[in-house]
């Protein structure tokens, strides 16, 4: 494997530093790139038939990231920036989970975008990012040439077989992704190289999505077909560009298939089967028209077993982009990317860690009088009494909320507008719709700035709150003041309380706990999009891949019998403390939230037994139907046991091509913390009953 990431660019940065360091951002990001693409090291496999290993074949060594000196922060930025990081919550640029539009690209080349600078240069002949925007693409030319005289010197020492194939890789990078794609080869190319040059631009390493790939790479399929190319020639195309989709950081690139079954999304299932690796994911967009021999199909333990395929519900996501704000003509056009995300191609910015907001520290502060109570935050939200029953208690809670995200949302804002100046990303901008046509960064140009707002411990707060309901206002057991004093001391010596309060009701378990969550739900997604403002969409998420044991191990007990350091509820399921054995619980419980008001993503996790997968494909469709026809957006799954993953925790070396899907992606199990571990062996074995 060829390895290139973030480490990469801290070399560069760092051998060049005194270069680049005087240097004005936007000039110093193309100097970067360039310096990036010169020294990049090329390599040509023997079995490659389109080009495609960029980068060192070891690890690089550990180095310090050297800061540019205008890019340190002031204590006033800080102050600003960091404000709401006593409440637990975190905000984020996320300089990834991009999904550029591959179907203009191929059929248009960087040329297109050309044109245009060209066209808006004549009006403002003066703009600096402009002229920038044209020098990235340049530097991307020049690249080209690299790739082409690599394979010339290739070509000197090659004959037979492989020398066509160099030729044809040749042909191709001497063409693409300047200039628009004629045949299959040359646009996997074209799409290969684009999405490798987009995470080393902006140095984000993850989740850079493909689209619609059986839709827009249609019609080179079909042509390559009838000019006699076989059906095995193209999966050896695929197979080469799987193998380089897999092959870097945390892999998470995804394929979707869309609700419109073709004969390349045929191929590409195939493909996902054969290959059987952890990236690409593939997305599969499920509507009611589709038929059940392709859900049959999609449901196989080969994919299971490797967290695939994430179920979506075509008519559901757009929806959900018709409630973000999105025309539904446009929304038609949707993409998912393999953070759950959803969006439109080439339009978004897509920062899917914009916000991970403690949902568990607000309702300390509605049951406190406006105090955090385990973090002994300074900061009190004002306005908030003494509660005296739980309607008071939701409108605590909803003041809190709002008090605390406003500062996140102030947060993410003086972050990004930092960025934009400091840390400009022209290449990805060239990419991004409206950014040529306003002649500046895609962090304010991007028609859709989308801040996903992942409401972590949402599920854990609602259970709490039910709690408070039964055990302080209706049956009057313990006041307010006596839980919360348990909740401090993570339930030291108040066993009673601690049980009284896990046996309530709970999300995923009970109806009663189910209309809490609704309505903690609700409270959460009316806040948060209150902020919402020019062309930042902050966006409601039940989304935490296996961040929910990190921010878990972080924060104190919680009110629904969470003892401190225990993780949060996984996405939009249970907790653990309410989940039980077999999917319908969690079905039927997640379907009743508000999920096309979460347009950032809210997936349930569900797992399936081997055998069940193989035996049983009718009942699994039927399972998915109705989760996705009655409102559900995501559906993901595992197919493994956890005697199985017990055995790879104790032996890993005997384990290390076990797969699991922890979120937006899958990834190898021996990749995980001790914490993650446990925490997916636990549920498992709660799930197997």
């Amino acid at each position: 494997m060829i390895y290139c990431n973030s480490d990469y660019e801290k070399l560069i940065r760092n051998e060049h530093f005194d270069y680049l360091n005087p240097l004005p951002p936007i000039e110093r990001f193309c100097e970067r790139f360039r310096l990036l693409l010169t020294e990049l090291p090329l390599h040509l496999l023997p079995d490659d038939v389109i080009f495609g290993w960029f980068g060192h074949a070891e690890k690089l060594p550990e180095s310090e990231l050297r800061v540019f000196d205008d890019c340190v922060r002031t204590d006033d930025e800080q102050s600003i920036m960091y404000a709401q990081a006593e409440s637990g919550s975190t905000t984020y640029v996320d300089k990834s989970h991009v999904c550029a539009d591959y179907g203009y690209i191929i059929s248009h080349g960087l040329r297109g975008y050309e044109e245009q600078i060209k066209r808006e240069l004549e009006k403002e002949p003066d703009s600096v990012y402009l002229e920038a925007m044209q020098k990235s693409i340049d530097i991307v030319r020049a690249f080209m040439k690299r790739l082409s005289e690599k394979t010339e010197q290739e070509l000197a020492a090659a004959c037979g077989d492989r020398r066509e194939k160099l030729i044809r890789i040749k042909n191709a990078v001497e063409k693409v992704p300047y200039l628009p794609a004629d045949n299959f080869l040359e646009a996997i190319q074209s799409i290969w190289i684009i999405h490798f040059l987009i995470p080393l631009a902006e140095n984000g390493w993850c989740s850079v999505s493909l689209g619609p790939v059986d839709k827009y790479l249609l019609p080179y399929y079909r042509k390559a077909l009838e000019e006699g190319m076989s059906r095995d020639e193209i999966k050896g195309i695929l197979h080469n560009f799987y193998l380089l989709l897999n092959s870097y950081s945390d892999g998470a690139c995804l394929v979707n298939v869309g609700s419109e079954f073709n004969e390349l999304s045929e191929l590409l299932i195939e493909c996902q089967k054969d290959f059987s690796m952890p990236a690409p994911i593939l997305g599969a967009r499920i509507s009611p028209e589709t038929p059940d021999e392709v859900l049959f199909d999609l449901i196989d333990e080969r994919l299971f077993l490797r967290g695939q395929p994430t179920f979506y519900s075509e008519e559901g996501c757009i929806s959900a982009l018709v409630e973000k704000g999105v025309p539904a003509e446009e929304a038609k056009n949707f993409t998912n990317n393999s953070c759950m995300g959803i969006g439109i191609p080439g339009a978004e910015v897509n920062s899917m860690w914009g916000c991970v907001f403690c949902t568990s520290s607000s309702l300390e502060a509605a049951l406190n009088r406006g105090r955090i109570v385990t973090a002994e935050a300074q900061q009190v939200v004002p306005g908030i009494g003494e509660i005296k029953d739980t309607e008071e208690l939701f409108t605590a809670f909803e003041k809190s909320v709002d008090y605390w995200f406003g500062k996140c949302a102030v947060s993410y804002e003086a972050k990004a507008a930092w960025y934009e100046e400091r840390e400009p990303d022209v290449f990805l901008s060239v990419i991004t719709k409206n950014s040529i046509e306003m002649h500046c960064d895609r962090l304010r140009a991007a028609k859709y700035h989308n801040i996903t707002v992942e409401c972590m411990g949402m599920v854990n707060v609602a259970d709490g709150i039910c709690a408070i309901d039964q055990l302080v206002f209706r049956r009057k057991k313990y006041t307010i003041e006596e839980i919360s004093e348990a909740v401090v001391t993570n339930y030291a010596g108040r066993a009673d309380i601690l049980e009284d309060i896990r046996n309530c009701p709970k999300y995923g378990r009970d109806e009663a706990a189910d209309a809490f969550a609704e309505r903690v739900a609700d409270i959460m997604q009316r806040v948060i999009r209150s902020h919402n403002h020019d062309n930042y969409y902050y966006s409601p998420s039940l989304h935490t891949l296996d961040t929910n044991v990190k921010y878990g191990l972080r924060w104190g007990a919680g009110y629904d019998g969470r003892k401190s350091g225990e993780p949060f509820a996984k996405n939009a399921g249970p907790s653990n403390l309410a989940r039980t054995a077999g999917p319908t619980s969690v079905v039927l419980a997640a379907a009743k939230l508000p999920q096309q008001k979460f347009y950032g993503g809210q997936p349930i996790d569900v797992h399936f037994q081997t055998d069940t997968v193989k035996n049983h494909k009718p009942e699994i469709a039927a399972l998915v139907r109705t989760y996705l026809e009655n409102g559900g957006l995501q559906f993901q799954v595992n197919a493994l046991s956890s005697a199985v993953l017990r055995k790879a925790t104790e032996k890993p070396e005997e384990y290390e091509d076990l797969v699991v899907r922890i979120g937006g992606y899958s990834c190898y199990f021996n990749s995980l913390t001790q914490a993650s571990k446990e925490e997916f062996i636990k549920r498992f074995e709660i799930e197997e009953g």
